[in-house]
């Protein structure tokens, strides 16, 4: 597919938002503003007691409008997640497509860590064994039902639980997403994170920095 090819291209985007929480919802429109490969629609969050419960519901609402919607590939964005200046649209869209051929699960924008392993796929994008921070997520309609068929404990999170569920999750690098501290996160409070989440994105950037290094190094000759 050539570049311009890309200007055609337009991805479901579904952003999960707490109908009384503004100020998010005001926040990732921005993000999106003059993206026009994004075609965006806004999921009102389904609300409990335990946010790690409302998420996960609301990621099932938005796979099965996903599948009413024939949707072959879909964005799942949270409303804190903010764009980073390695975002590029092209080279988005090469590895959304190269992450379908190779038989992906899920591609992440940007993690806060959780992997022990990763593993260099090309110089940027690694297989991870595990991620924390649902964000910023595409995911491939075979992984639907999975999602849709999965028994989410009480005591689960949403990013442990899927990279549970599956082998086959990748994760960009440079990071194209983070997460917006907005001094309060229902799910860094039930995986009991301490301190700025800023802080375990940078982390987590500077482990798959040396990755990155090595297999430049090492794979490229460069």
């Amino acid at each position: 597919m050539s570049q311009n090819e890309f200007d055609d291209i337009m991805i479901p985007t579904y952003i999960i938002n707490l109908k009384h929480r503004k100020d998010r919802l005001e926040s990732v429109l921005k993000e999106f503003k003059g993206k026009q490969e994004f075609d965006c629609h806004i999921i009102e969050a389904c609300e409990h007691e335990k946010g790690n419960i409302g998420l996960w519901e609301s990621i099932r609402k938005t796979v099965h409008l996903a599948i009413d919607n024939a949707d072959d590939v879909i964005i799942i964005v949270e409303d804190d997640h903010i764009f980073t200046d390695d975002y590029d649209r092209d080279f988005f869209i090469e590895n959304i497509l190269a992450s379908n051929e190779q038989g992906a699960d899920i591609l992440s924008g940007g993690i806060g860590g959780g992997f022990r392993f990763a593993v260099p796929i090309t110089e940027n994008r690694f297989w991870i064994n595990h991620f924390w921070c649902t964000q910023f997520m595409v995911i491939y309609n075979r992984f639907f039902e999975q999602i849709l068929n999965a028994d989410f404990g009480p005591d689960d999170t949403a990013d442990n639980f899927l990279s549970q569920l599956t082998a086959d999750k990748m994760v960009l690098y440079p990071f194209i997403s983070v997460q917006k501290d907005f001094g309060y996160s229902d799910i860094t409070a039930e995986n009991n994170i301490t301190g700025s989440i800023e802080n375990y994105f940078k982390t987590a950037d500077h482990a798959l920095k040396q990755y990155q290094e090595k297999y430049i190094k090492f794979v490229l000759h460069q």
